[in-house]
């Protein structure tokens, strides 16, 4: 009987963990086409509200993260930053480690922007390097809208 319950612990404790995946953050900085931020509402544990952002793993498009439906640390489009010793920046995050299905360097991580007000989308990808490091991609801005029209 003790070596039962034994097998079964180590039985279930095998399985509990192989649900676990491991965490890590991608950011990516979002900037208007002149440049500017994008202009948000901050809401205490809230992504900011006049944007929906979608992202998806190349291998699983069936395991879709969104702000509509999961949380500030899952996946979001906040302000960071202090306006003094950092600029204040928006930012688009996404912690991988809250997919369902654990994440592999290589792979393909496919994003979509959507501006509630104007209906506009941007899409744009990020391939997930080896390591287990914070994906931080400041330095060159996804453009996202609303977006000025264009004169004929």
């Amino acid at each position: 009987m003790k070596r039962l319950i034994i097998l079964c612990s180590i039985f279930f404790l095998g399985l509990s963990l192989s649900s676990i995946t491991i965490p890590r953050v991608y950011v990516q900085k979002l900037t208007l086409e002149n440049g500017k931020n994008p202009s948000i509402t901050q809401e205490k544990d809230k992504s900011a509200n006049e944007y929906i952002l979608k992202a998806w793993i190349n291998t699983r498009p069936d395991e879709i993260v969104s702000t509509e439906i999961h949380p500030l640390h899952t996946i979001a489009v906040k302000q960071v930053g202090d306006g003094k010793k950092f600029p204040f920046t928006i930012i688009a995050s996404l912690q991988l480690g809250n997919f369902p299905s654990q994440w592999e360097a290589g792979e393909v991580i496919y994003l979509e922007i959507t501006h509630k007000k104007t209906g506009q989308k941007k899409t744009w990808t990020q391939s997930i390097p080896e390591g287990t490091n914070l994906i931080k991609m400041l330095e060159k801005p996804v453009v996202v809208p609303p977006y000025t029209k264009k004169k004929k």
